[in-house]
């Protein structure tokens, strides 16, 4: 059944910066007739006031502010009373960005651009979920602090799962979206496309892009084939395309692994 009316969330702005706000405020009245800005503030303290008050269904969420981050509003909750989800806007760095996208945050860069605007409220309303919350801001600050990737929020139709990257034996490219198949046999079908993987997975290394389809964990290669084309097949038989243009990029790659 389609809808006659958009659907409206409530959000609240949180930047510790009034033209920042108002700046976002105006954008979202504008081009995002959908969501309700229910209020403001430019503290954490002030946006946990706003919250109990206003009850949103999202923040627009600075992480650099004076007394508290961004990442500290969390604890200013009981687990039940965390009913919103979080959308960064931030002016962070290229590292503090890949956290982002590891635990399954949208973000938004200063100064704001409408057309991200709408294309981060769109995945938010497909996915549905503000599920996991604790838990993905636990490892946007374990990745900030190490740098090391040791898990995943991935983000599907259905809501968050998180996988540890020990567990992920392949990605394969599918249309828009990326499936993961996983050492117990389990395949997740993600909604990023397998490029973002490719850019998520560099710090954790160990991951190869073999062929525009396909990502392999290395630890999960078997031996490479050359009899009918070049095929890197993996412990659990799976074979996938190595390109030609990767072949010597591959055999470097490998060498790390054997013993």
């Amino acid at each position: 059944m389609e809808r006659t009316e958009p659907v409206t969330l409530k959000a609240l702005i949180v930047d510790d910066e009034k033209s920042v706000r108002l700046a976002l405020l105006e954008i979202i009245q504008r081009e995002c007739p959908e969501v309700q800005v229910v209020g403001e503030a430019g503290s954490i303290p002030e946006a946990v006031r706003e919250i109990h008050a206003r009850k949103p269904d999202l923040l627009f969420l600075d992480i650099e502010m004076p007394g508290y981050t961004g990442l500290q509003i969390l604890e200013f909750f009981n687990p039940q009373e965390i009913t919103f989800d979080v959308i960064f806007v931030t002016a962070y760095n290229e590292y503090a960005l890949q956290a982002f996208k590891i635990s399954a945050f949208d973000y938004l860069l200063k100064p704001v651009d409408p057309q991200e605007l709408r294309s981060s409220l769109q995945r938010y309303l497909q996915r549905g979920s503000r599920a996991h919350l604790s838990e993905r801001l636990r490892m946007v600050k374990d990745n900030l602090l190490d740098g090391e990737v040791r898990q995943l929020a991935i983000s599907m139709q259905s809501g968050i799962e998180f996988v540890n990257i020990n567990e992920i034996v392949m990605l394969e490219a599918s249309g828009i979206y990326t499936v993961l198949k996983l050492t117990n046999g389990n395949k997740l079908v993600s909604s990023k496309p397998l490029g973002e993987f490719e850019e998520i997975l560099k710090p954790a290394r160990g991951f190869y892009r073999t062929h525009r389809s396909y990502i392999v964990n290395m630890s999960q290669v078997r031996r490479l084939s050359s009899q009918e084309g070049d095929i890197v097949v993996l412990k659990d038989g799976t074979e996938v395309s190595l390109s030609r243009y990767r072949k010597r990029e591959f055999e470097d790659a490998i060498k790390a692994f054997r013993i």
